[in-house]
């Protein structure tokens, strides 16, 4: 009974094990919302917009009420000695506009923590989907690597069955051995490259480093790009470094509103009672207001700082619109010049050469081909195939720096071949 069971145990096991392995395939699109869901740093940016919004509802709070009393003796000649007390009840008030004014400062904040989140989020979604497009170029370059040195691994494995003993036989070995060590290397680097980049890819994403990442349906395509005016004002509109600028600048300004109206300092206003029983009974009632003079101190000092400050923060703004300006017009330039290279690539030509390697492969195993040309060939491809996954990266790189950049993603058709996982 036990030795019908294990037939089957095993057949479970190996469904089980396909199954994991195709919930464990995913998409770039699911690799963000983990990303998303999984960081630390979206909490604070979370708590930074929880104490902006704090900061507002005290912005719009007035102060508490004051209650001062005073109670003591009278003492009139010939008269009855009696008590004295007074109570007053004052309000302070902030200067007309003040707390409008501090209100608005504080919209600015929430606003500004706000777009902090945004931009997390944006920067995050776009350093996971580079990544993970990453990930695919490389895989591709290992593969090719490893069909080339396991190639070559059983030709010399052929070659030792074969040995005649003749030099001719002898050298055309040693040939392809050091091409095997050659090959070695390429696909240690090329590995040792796509795990890393797997690995901060999984880490990015809250995984475990050392988890096997399977990607699903993620595709590196190359859109045209528009000219650079365009991407200026599409820049303009929505970079958030930009926008953050601007609202800091406004911020600004308002503050120097703030402290212009700060040199009157608060109203003071309120009911009071006071009387005495010494000989008789008085009761005396009215109010308070009180409000301090500008006479000598106008607070022109606090003024003058904050408008200094109105002038960094209009500087800062034109030297990050002449830095992203420099970014989109480098980035832009690179990224046409990753598509020329690739422009003169033919959609056949990836599948030619590893055609040809093949071909070399057969042709050498029937004697037709020397070793010469044969490891000439399989060298000159895994050469052309690492250029081609090169000029993709760095496209692929330029490509998601300038959607960063201007805060939105490049549309349209790709004019190279599409590289996907599908």
């Amino acid at each position: 009974m036990k030795n019908k069971l294990i037939p089957i145990y095993h057949t479970l096991a190996f469904i089980t094990a396909l199954s994991n392995l195709h919930a464990s395939a995913v998409t770039s699109l699911e690799l963000v919302n983990e990303a998303l869901q999984k960081n630390p740093e979206i909490r604070y940016y979370e708590a930074e917009i929880a104490a902006a919004r704090g900061g507002r509802h005290s912005a719009g709070q007035l102060a508490n009420p004051e209650l001062s009393t005073s109670f003591g003796g009278m003492a009139i000649v010939s008269q009855v000695d009696g008590m004295v007390w007074s109570a007053t009840i004052s309000q302070v008030f902030d200067f007309p506009g003040r707390m409008s004014l501090r209100k608005a400062i504080a919209d600015r904040d929430i606003q500004l923590a706000e777009l902090g989140l945004q931009q997390f989020k944006s920067q995050l979604a776009n350093e996971v989907r580079a990544r993970a497009g990453d990930v695919i170029l490389l895989r591709r370059k290992e593969a090719a690597a490893r069909d080339v040195r396991e190639r070559l691994e059983a030709l010399v494995n052929v070659l030792i069955q074969r040995d005649t003993g003749s030099v001719s036989a002898l050298l055309e070995r040693r040939i392809l051995e050091a091409s095997l060590l050659s090959s070695d290397r390429i696909l240690t680097d090329a590995s040792k490259a796509a795990r890393e980049a797997a690995a901060t890819l999984s880490v990015l994403c809250g995984r475990a480093p050392d988890v096997a990442l399977t990607l699903s349906g993620v595709v590196t395509s190359f859109p045209d790009v528009p000219e650079l005016p365009v991407l200026k004002q599409q820049a303009a509109r929505t970079n958030f470094n930009l926008q953050q600028k601007r609202l800091n600048l406004a911020k600004q300004g308002l503050k120097v509103d703030l402290t212009k109206s700060e040199r009157w300092g608060d109203i003071t206003f309120g009911p009071y009672m006071a009387g005495q029983t010494a000989g008789n009974t008085q009761i005396e009632a009215g109010v308070v207001f009180s409000i301090p003079l500008p006479l000598w101190n106008k607070n022109k000092g606090n003024i003058d700082a904050e408008k200094a400050r109105v002038q960094q923060a209009e500087t800062l703004l034109m030297a990050t619109l002449r830095d992203l300006e420099r970014d989109l017009a480098i980035e832009r330039s690179a990224y046409l010049a990753e598509l020329d290279a690739l422009s003169r690539w033919k959609p056949e030509s990836e599948a030619q050469f590893a055609d040809a390697a093949k071909q070399a492969d057969e042709h050498f195993r029937l004697g037709a081909v020397p070793a010469a040309t044969y490891v000439e060939m399989q060298r000159g491809y895994l050469d052309a195939i690492d250029s081609l996954i090169e000029s993709r990266r760095n496209a692929w790189k330029h490509r998601m720096a300038i959607e960063r950049l201007t805060g939105s993603a490049l549309t349209g058709e790709s004019i190279t071949p599409k590289i996907t996982t599908r």
